[in-house]
């Protein structure tokens, strides 16, 4: 492995998506300029994956290859906490993190590393830096972000699709998807909420980490993300998750009156759920999820389970 001062490390998380990691994977043996290593979470999958990973880790190529292999699900935001913190004892001041379906474009790491280099003086003021997200040959917009407060309410900008025609922008949170934190800021951050157990995790990180210094968005460095469009926006087990984490995020990270009034058009929201064309068992995740943010209850719950569906 390099020791260079801007080499770039990986951390992806994977589950029961061998297929998929397989891409993914592949795809970084492809870059032009390869990564210092690749740390793969393995959280306890039950497919080919362990196999597979076990063949993988053992077939040397020009980097370093690592295999953590968890004795239980943990969920993407244990997951990565993991990885991060193994991360901490490798030799790369930036780490790229992805999940198992995202796809980096052959010269991701090398655009990167030539933007790193340009900008080597101006480190201390970087904390992550970012692709564009491409999902069916389109860009995915909802990955690159800013939260914001106006006044007393919590607002969200998303850039148009004008922003990515430009060589880079700033926003100020990030999705786990081809994002390259700066590992030095991430040490005074923090790592991910591992409490979370999936959903909210990586927007949550991303705004501990734009308090420390910019969050650059550079479009020419492209990841492919492998997620069917049309499960977008479908109510299931995972908004619990959403509900609970989104709460938590905003109380530790946005003013007091900002968190309640967000609180508070959350609570009337529960209580008038007919209004907003939400059934009853959609009211009662949203209500379970903002009482167990409040209350301090997080990991798996025991009812919003991988597999449980509305009206159950």
């Amino acid at each position: 492995m390099s020791k260079g001062l801007m080499d770039i490390g990986v951390v992806i998380v994977t589950f029961n998506r061998v297929e998929k990691l397989k891409t993914a994977l592949l795809a970084f043996d492809m870059q032009s300029i390869p990564p210092a290593y690749v740390v793969v979470v393995d959280n306890a999958s039950s497919d080919e994956t362990p196999v597979y990973l076990s063949k993988w880790e053992n077939d040397k190529k020009k980097y370093m290859k690592r295999v953590i292999r968890m004795n239980q699900n943990i969920g993407g935001s244990g997951g990565f906490y993991t990885g991060l913190q193994e991360s901490l004892k490798l030799n790369a001041q930036w780490i790229w993190v992805s999940d198992d379906d995202a796809f980096p474009e052959t010269d991701a790491l090398e655009i990167a590393q030539k933007y790193l280099t340009i900008h080597r003086n101006e480190w201390e003021n970087i904390s992550a830096i970012c692709g564009q997200v491409i999902n069916q040959g389109q860009a995915d917009l909802e990955h690159r972000r800013s939260l914001y407060i106006k006044g007393i309410s919590i607002k969200e900008w998303v850039p148009p699709q004008k922003m990515y025609e430009q060589e880079t922008f700033q926003i100020n949170t990030f999705s786990y998807v081809g994002t390259i934190i700066n590992q030095k800021k991430m040490e005074k951050a923090g790592l991910t909420r591992k409490e979370y157990f999936i959903w909210f995790d990586d927007t949550e990180h991303g705004l501990r980490m734009g308090k420390l210094g910019k969050i650059v968005c550079i479009p020419n460095i492209r990841i492919h993300h492998d997620v069917n469009k049309s499960s977008n926006g479908t109510i299931d087990w995972r908004y619990y998750y959403r509900y609970r984490n989104m709460t938590d995020c905003y109380r530790r990270n946005f003013p007091k009156r900002c968190f309640l009034f967000f609180y508070m058009k959350a609570m009337i929201k529960v209580k008038l759920y007919f209004l907003f064309n939400m059934d009853k068992a959609e009211r009662e995740m949203l209500r379970c999820g903002l009482e167990d943010a409040r209350n301090g209850k997080f990991g798996l719950h025991e009812v919003y389970r991988p597999g449980w569906k509305l009206g159950e």
